[in-house]
């Protein structure tokens, strides 16, 4: 059986539990391979053992801590500490292909070294300018990988000719979802009621928003429009899940605009619940809390996780139509997408229609939550990534 790589970013750990999507895809789809036998290469953690087997794959972490993180992020051409180390990982342990995420410089060292005896893969999970700057390759640069993989037909076609370039094949690899793990709010209404009690709800109407408290993620938005809702709906709750950053003790680190949140939740004229930053194994629960999910993203994301686990928690959506997010948010289908992403009269009347439409809420969950168990489950991305890798092996041999 041949063995791939998969090389993740440098800033936190595999398994994500310290948050993080592309960490999360590199941890599911190793546990589901069936052709390719995986070696999982990443950062350390305090939390997690330098190097251990979890089901099929084999982890390897490299130790990035103190003033080691903070001469590789500043000086990575000079110190590319990571960089070595993951070459170290595999020299040591010989895979057949290297599958990079999120990092084209990283791809382009490992293509540069090791490119004519194993293939490498660059798999972007959002687009160039989502990237650190120090992590940009010079616009022009063609990274010479053998396949490039986007999150989403938007990703591929506007990196296509930018981090694609020089790539020999290019493919949409969509990110998943775990669908057995995510309970129905149609299905179990016993459990989906314990959950909202342990937060102090009963039967309100209830609007859950789930990633970053940041600007970019439109949380200011959806309080503005929530203050309009709360007009004629008083009794409605705005559930707010997450932290402001992801990282060992950044969490709930206090930004500028955390401050001004809390600013104007104060004067907020209905109530308001903030959870913090809940791990990726107990977000199946946190969706439960809501009776629709509101994702007012202002950037072009490159598909976002959080509106495939909300289908699969059977919550109808309301989204903006940014990036990829049209992708997995088809409006009228499984939600209802924002002419225009900063309007907040728009989002309170669309949010005020489905809290008081059971009936369309119902319909838009059902097909969402169908929806992701036929096209987004682990097992099926895990298989399309295999024959992905088959594709790029072939091409090898020629």
């Amino acid at each position: 059986m041949p063995t791939v790589a998969l090389i993740g970013p440098e800033l936190f750990p595999i398994p994500p539990i310290r948050g993080g999507a592309a960490e999360l895809f590199i941890e599911k789809v190793a546990d589901r391979f069936t052709r390719w036998r995986p070696v999982v290469i990443g950062v350390s953690d305090p939390d997690l053992p330098r190097r251990e087997t979890r089901g099929p794959a084999a982890y390897h972490r490299v130790p990035l801590e103190g003033w080691r993180r903070w001469l590789y992020c500043r000086s990575r051409q000079f110190f590319p500490l990571y960089d070595r180390e993951v070459a170290r990982i595999i020299q040591r342990t010989r895979p057949d292909l290297l599958h990079v995420h999120n990092r084209p410089l990283l791809a382009l060292s490992l293509a540069r070294r090791c490119g004519r005896e194993i293939p490498v893969i660059l798999h972007m999970h959002n687009l160039y300018e989502s990237l650190g700057k120090r992590e940009r390759p010079r616009p022009g640069t063609p990274i010479p990988v053998a396949g490039f993989a986007a999150c989403s037909h938007f990703v591929l076609e506007r990196e296509r000719s930018r981090l694609g370039l020089g790539a020999g094949l290019h493919r949409v690899i969509y990110n998943g979802v775990e669908t057995d793990a995510f309970t129905s709010i149609w299905d179990q209404e016993p459990k989906r009621r314990q959950v909202r009690e342990q937060y102090g709800l009963g039967d309100e109407p209830t609007v859950v928003f789930a990633g970053k408290l940041r600007e970019s993620k439109g949380v200011h938005i959806l309080l503005r429009a929530m203050t309009r809702v709360w007009e004629t709906m008083p009794r409605a709750v705005l559930v707010l899940v997450g932290g402001t950053e992801y990282g060992r003790n950044r969490t709930m680190r206090e930004t500028p605009f955390m401050t001004q949140l809390r600013r104007d939740l104060a004067l907020a004229p209905g109530r308001v619940i903030l959870t913090g930053f809940i791990p990726p194994t107990d977000m199946p629960r946190a969706y439960l809390l809501g009776d629709i999910f509101v994702g007012p993203s202002q950037i072009e994301e490159g598909l976002g996780l959080v509106f495939l686990e909300a289908a699969a928690a059977g919550l109808p959506i309301i989204a903006t139509r940014q990036g990829g997010i049209p992708e997995v948010v088809r409006d009228d289908f499984n939600g209802l997408l924002l002419r225009q992403p900063d309007d907040a009269t728009e989002l309170a009347e669309k949010i005020t229609h489905l809290l008081g439409d059971a009936e369309m809420r119902k319909t838009l969950g059902q097909q969402g939550r169908t929806m992701v168990q036929t096209d987004f489950t682990w097992e099926k991305i895990a298989r399309d990534l295999e024959e992905f890798y088959h594709e790029v092996m072939s091409r090898k041999k020629m």
